[in-house]
């Protein structure tokens, strides 16, 4: 028996990607999140849901270290990934967002071709030796995408050319073509028309398989239907998580249950 809980949280560890302990975020004097406490699993979805400043867009910049950008913000407690902390001073944050890609809530294209938006990040973090290295990370990254089929013959062409569903795809190429561990999506979806979301829905529960995929949605709906975890924010605390079936069909904390059945938010 103890041989059986011992395996059992060998498996639990090794399932965690990311751990966050006691996590504070300040806006200079104002507090966005107050004392977060989560685990997020390896090759599983994990949905944010809560309503609009509750903090679980803060929470995600922290997972890259984008809120560094933000000159007044403020982050303490201690986040792990692979048992390091990403907030230690000798990491270095442009090579931890090599490894914890991010997708925006606009697709943003950088303005070059097709191309050139996937190898961009392969190029400056030096992921290869020679063109032909290049072009199969390319590929093999628009592929993953879901989008090479559109795009194969026409990769010279701007990126900023394709239709709204088809430039989130791309930012998603791009976002997975150095290699990341984690990905990281903004509400991917709230700028693109029914069939879009659908597209990157289904990519989304594809690209499960290689990451650990973090996103934040303010579509319950959604959340239902990509993610296998799902956590509530609610006024920058962590009020619940746990597995995407318990939360929307028996959620612990009354606050949880209000906000799905619409009485807050």
């Amino acid at each position: 028996m103890n041989d059986m809980r011992t395996l059992e949280r060998i498996v639990n560890s090794e399932a965690i990607k990311i751990s966050a302990r006691n996590v504070q975020v300040h806006y200079g004097t104002t507090q966005a999140i107050k004392d977060l406490n989560v685990d997020i699993l390896d090759k599983t979805v994990t949905a944010f849901i809560g309503p609009s400043g509750c903090g679980k867009s803060t929470f995600l910049r922290c997972l890259n270290r984008m809120n560094d950008t933000i000159e007044s913000c403020r982050v303490t407690g201690q986040i792990m990934m692979d048992g390091a902390n990403i907030y230690d001073p000798r990491i270095d944050p442009v090579q931890l967002r090599a490894r914890v890609g991010m997708v925006f809530q606009k697709p943003n294209p950088f303005p070059k071709s097709i191309y050139d938006n996937v190898a961009y990040g392969p190029k400056i973090h030096g992921l290869t030796r020679n063109k032909a290295e290049l072009d199969e990370i390319v590929e093999t990254s628009i592929r993953k995408a879901a989008l090479w089929n559109e795009v194969k013959d026409r990769l010279q062409s701007p990126g900023t050319g394709l239709s709204g569903g088809q430039q989130q795809r791309l930012c998603i190429a791009r976002a997975i073509a150095t290699g990341p561990e984690v990905l990281l999506m903004d509400e991917p979806c709230s700028a693109l028309d029914p069939i879009a979301t659908a597209q990157v829905e289904e990519l989304i529960d594809e690209l499960r398989a290689q990451f650990s995929v973090v996103i934040v949605t303010h579509s319950m709906q959604q959340a239902a239907r990509v993610s296998q975890r799902t956590a509530f924010f609610h006024l920058g605390s962590l009020v619940e998580t746990g597995e995407t079936g318990q939360i929307f069909t028996s959620p612990k904390d009354p606050r949880t249950e209000a906000y799905i059945t619409g009485r807050i938010g």
